[in-house]
């Protein structure tokens, strides 16, 4: 008798989290075709030109921000770079004259105090911000590359109002032990 209504129960607690489960199969006919959307193409599209995995991901608005970025990256490079190479130049020349020169002209200002110390600093300063837009560039690359696949990743998650959560008695079936009664949550989303 037990036995009996241990079975009903079970059968009773079952069937309203079946349907939970279960899939809708839509049927899809010849002329409907649903294109699954890559991250692997959006990411090798980033990589080979930033912002074409932004465009593949339809997310234009993107792309004023990689290329403002990256334009910034990039100028505060060539910048820094053009001037440091100025500085090395104006060094090497005053380090290297017989008597030290009591003023020097660097792009319109004089320095009149330890002039090869002067440039030699601002040197390194300059050599050191070109390295750290070299860093900048690799980043703002990277980061494009990894904001596409992460769309990419993202577009077809579903995000709609439809949860549901159901709570339910269950009967869990353990090897070593007789069967338990347990509570079964359901979730749909």
């Amino acid at each position: 008798m037990n036995k009996l209504i241990l079975c009903f129960l079970t059968v009773a607690v079952l069937l309203p989290c079946k349907n939970i489960y279960a899939q809708e199969v839509k049927t899809i006919t010849d002329s409907v075709f649903i294109k699954k959307h890559s991250p692997i193409k959006a990411q090798l599209y980033s990589a080979i030109l930033p912002g074409l995995g932004q465009i593949y991901n339809r997310k234009y608005w993107k792309l004023p921000i990689i290329y403002g970025i990256g334009g910034a990256v990039i100028f505060s490079y060539f910048y820094n770079r053009d001037y440091y190479e100025d500085l090395n130049n104006a060094y090497v020349e005053v380090y290297y004259m017989d008597p030290p020169p009591t003023e020097y002209e660097f792009r319109g200002k004089v320095i009149t105090y330890n002039i090869a110390g002067q440039l030699y600093s601002n040197k390194e300063k300059f050599r050191k911000w070109k390295d750290y837009a070299l860093v900048g560039i690799a980043a703002v690359y990277l980061l494009n590359v990894i904001d596409a696949m992460i769309d990419a990743y993202f577009l077809e998650f579903d995000v709609s109002d439809d949860l549901s959560l159901r709570l339910g008695p269950s009967i869990i079936n353990n090897d070593m032990y007789a069967s338990t009664m347990g509570i079964k949550f359901c979730v749909k989303f």
